[in-house]
């Protein structure tokens, strides 16, 4: 063991006495960084993109002079999609895109309360109907409660909108379009398919409205922000006494700028890590000339004379690489992580379509250490390999025409290429990143795996090759 630890002494004063040691690290996380900021900040570098929304819903409504209140019971919803909404809005007008509030009932995420395409409150996760809600309005401030008897409310949330005196308020029914992703590897496909949400309200009571005209119903279709305007006009109210049995489709969203996109579409962790992918670049050529380089100088032999045993050689570089690689690259996922949030919530991330995300989520914490672990098993198979061929360039090139070229071509070749690709080749690794489970094509931990195979295959191939060639 001591003499492992002489060997590993020197291999780590040699890494840290080496000037394209130092500019290899610096460059892994500087192009990471910078990558990511770019990336980052494109969206929202052109002042007149604003935030695309949903303003899809069907509307039973009574104007609201001043301040005012609505309350209803949900007695019964369809579970048409997990974000369905059943619930009571009040909407400064009935234009697509006016401000609003409202407070729902959803299938699958419980009481919410949203506001102006930016704002999601939750209430009490997994409630279900029957449910009481009930918002109040006083001035700007917009309030919004559940029950589970009409009697003892429980605040969900309070948010400022800017309502003029006379608004609309009453009951709401939204249901989302499905958007199905499936993923091929780098690329994705989606299909929309559109549904329709249904849900019985009683108990209707409303304070400050108008008592001269009846309730009236307003299919709000139109998506403005989008082009081509209405997904479609389905929805309608039956009323039978004080029983008012609501449908409608479409949403009360934002889900960003610049190109319309599904809510939920992008994986934002993927996204906020995406510079990690040319940083790998500066590893791979850290790892190759670890090794190359004494043979370039011919300190390969000294350091052999020194240390007779070659397999203690080839170990102590592994571990001085994976460990540098693995600080490196954990610091490098840290910094793109937390500096691309400020510009993808201005280019348009934002709630309630894209909840925000934090270091200390279980999912992004996985993806940001799985990539260190990444970059140190790049470096290691990068090791391997110039131990096999000894020559700097055709080292590095072979390298990266295996771990980072396969994430750029496999998407042109056709999506069945690309599945395979991803799950085959070392890039498999970058599956770690992921935190949307659906159309993954191999799971986080399984590529790691399948780098692992990688990295100790080129080690083995090395080390063998090591102990039967001359210096």
């Amino acid at each position: 063991m001591s003499t492992f630890l002489q060997v590993l002494r020197g291999e780590w004063t040699k890494f840290r006495s080496v000037r394209s040691s130092s500019l290899c690290l610096f460059a892994a996380v500087a192009v990471t960084v910078l990558l990511e900021l770019l990336g980052s900040t494109s969206g929202s570098t052109d002042a007149n993109k604003q935030p695309q929304y949903s303003d899809q819903a069907y509307f039973v409504h009574k104007p609201l002079s001043g301040d005012g209140s609505v309350v209803a019971r949900v007695v019964s919803q369809l579970d048409s999609q997990e974000w369905a909404k059943a619930g009571l809005l009040v909407k400064s007008g009935l234009a697509p895109g006016s401000p609003y509030a409202a407070v729902m009932l959803t299938p699958e995420h419980g009481v919410r309360m949203q506001a102006m395409f930016n704002t999601d409150l939750a209430g009490t996760a997994g409630a279900g109907a029957p449910r009481w809600l009930k918002l109040t309005r006083t001035g700007n401030t917009v309030v919004g409660y559940e029950s589970t008897d009409g009697r003892s409310w429980q605040q969900v949330g309070s948010v400022t909108v800017t309502l003029p005196r006379d608004a609309e308020i009453g009951l709401f029914v939204a249901s989302p379009p499905d958007y199905r992703t499936t993923r091929t590897g780098s690329g994705s496909a989606i299909t929309i398919a559109g549904t329709v949400g249904s849900a019985v309200f009683d108990s209707v009571t409303v304070a400050g409205a108008s008592s001269a005209p009846d309730w009236a119903g307003q299919n709000i279709s139109l998506m403005p922000s989008k082009p081509g305007g209405a997904v479609g006009d389905v929805g309608g109210m039956v009323r039978s006494g004080g029983t008012f049995t609501v449908s409608g489709s479409g949403d009360i969203a934002g889900y960003g700028i610049a190109s319309w996109r599904s809510p939920g579409d992008d994986d934002l962790v993927v996204l906020s890590l995406f510079g990690v992918r040319l940083g790998l670049i500066a590893i791979i050529a850290l790892g190759v000339l670890f090794m190359t380089a004494e043979y370039r100088t011919g300190l390969i032999r000294t350091t052999l004379a020194a240390s007779p045993r070659r397999g203690h050689v080839l170990a102590a570089k592994a571990v001085v690489l994976a460990g540098a690689g693995f600080v490196v690259g954990l610091i490098a996922s840290v910094a793109a992580f937390l500096l691309a949030q400020p510009g993808m919530r201005d280019g348009g991330y934002i709630p309630p379509a894209y909840p925000k995300i934090s270091l200390t989520d279980g999912a992004t914490a996985r993806a940001v250490v799985g990539t260190a672990i990444y970059v140190a098993l790049i470096a290691l198979f990068s090791l391997g390999v110039a131990v096999v061929r000894r020559r700097t360039t055709g080292a590095i090139v072979f390298v990266i025409a295996l771990g980072v070229l396969p994430q750029i071509i496999g998407p042109v070749i056709s999506p069945e290429s690309d599945v395979w690709i991803s799950r085959l080749t070392p890039i498999a690794g970058l599956a770690v990143q992921q935190s949307v489970k659906e159309g993954q094509v191999i799971g986080p931990w399984a590529g790691i795996g399948v780098m692992c195979v990688y990295a100790v295959a080129a080690l083995g191939v090395g080390y063998w090759q090591l102990t039967r060639r001359d210096a």
